[in-house]
Order: structure tokens, then sequence, then C-alpha cells
């Protein structure tokens, strides 16, 4: 009798190890969300080279970025991206027109995960794609709902701040700000 019921238990341990691994093969691929977001950079900050805001710099950086060669003003931004929320692995991709050329080219900047507790946020610092930019940013909430997209332009080369636009009328949190800051030491 005992062999019956421990050959039952290994068996029933078989079946329930076999039953959870099929499940956890065929679920992880389905736990990606997958999706795309499309904004407008239309929100200009004056902000020091810390991070914090300067307002006596919105007006210079609302013309800085309005400028014929610098086109930041209105440009829309793509963003796709893939998040699982239970491995937390991710990653965006930010689409754009380059703000800076006479005929018209797409750029596009492979963005890395912030690891901000309270959204999926994704950035990429002094990108090569766009040497005029400190920093790209993308989020969206933990819903997947909300997106925004924010650049930090470096600002004129005889001053100490820099110009924030955004899709966002608050274009950071403050988790997102100290990484900024933390990047510039």
């Amino acid at each position: 009798m005992n062999s019956n019921k421990t050959m039952l238990s290994v068996v029933l341990t078989a079946f329930g190890l076999a039953t959870a691994l099929i499940q956890a093969a065929t679920a992880a691929p389905n736990d990606a969300h997958k999706g795309s977001a499309t904004v407008r950079l239309q929100y200009v900050y004056g902000v020091q080279q810390s991070g914090s805001p300067d307002p006596a710099h919105d007006a210079a950086c609302k013309k800085q970025l309005s400028q014929t060669q610098s086109k930041y003003l209105g440009m829309t931004v793509k963003t796709t991206y893939s998040i699982d929320p239970q491995s937390l692995i991710m990653s965006a991709n930010s689409s754009f027109r380059s703000p800076v050329a006479t005929q018209p080219l797409q750029l596009n900047a492979d963005l890395k995960p912030l690891g901000l507790a309270d959204s999926y946020s994704f950035g990429v610092f002094r990108p090569t794609v766009l040497p005029s930019a400190y920093g790209v940013m993308f989020s969206v909430d933990l819903k997947f709902a909300e997106p925004k997209s924010t650049f930090i332009v470096f600002g004129p080369k005889d001053q100490t701040y820099n110009c924030v636009i955004s899709s966002a009328k608050l274009p950071f949190k403050a988790a997102e700000s100290a990484k900024f800051s933390a990047d510039a030491k």
C-alpha cells in the first residue's frame, strides 16, 4: 500500500511540475505589454544645470527651441515600447524628425529603463543621434496610460541653464529629475 501511495505521490508531483512548466513557458511571452504612443512637444521650461526649475529662462528657452535651426517646439515623437511587468524586462525607442536638419530626416533614439517605482520610464543621456540634447525621456504610468516625452536641450554655451521641452505640463517627477542630476555629476 505504501508503495502505491508513494507512486501516486510521485506521479502527481511530476504532473504538477510539468503543468507549472508548461504554464510558465506559454504565459511568459504573453505577459509583455507592447505599445506605442505619439505625443507632441509643446511645454517649454528653463532649468538650472542641476535640474531645478529656472523660470527666469522660460522665454529664452521657448525662443531657442522654436528657431529655424532648432525646431523642437511642436515636434512629434513616436515611441514604441515593450514592457513585461513581471520580469521588468523592457525596451523603448523614440522616433522623431531631426530638429536641426534642413531636409526631413527621421532620427531614432534607443532608450534604457530608468528603474523608477511609480512609472515605466526610459531615457538616454547625451544621445549620439541628437548632440544638442542632454537627454531624451519617455514614460507611461503603471496602467500604460499617460504617455509623455521630454527632451532636455543644452542652453547657449555662455549660459548656465538648459531647456526642457515636453509633451506634459509637468515633465518630471522627483525621481526622474534625480536621474538627470545624478548623470550631470
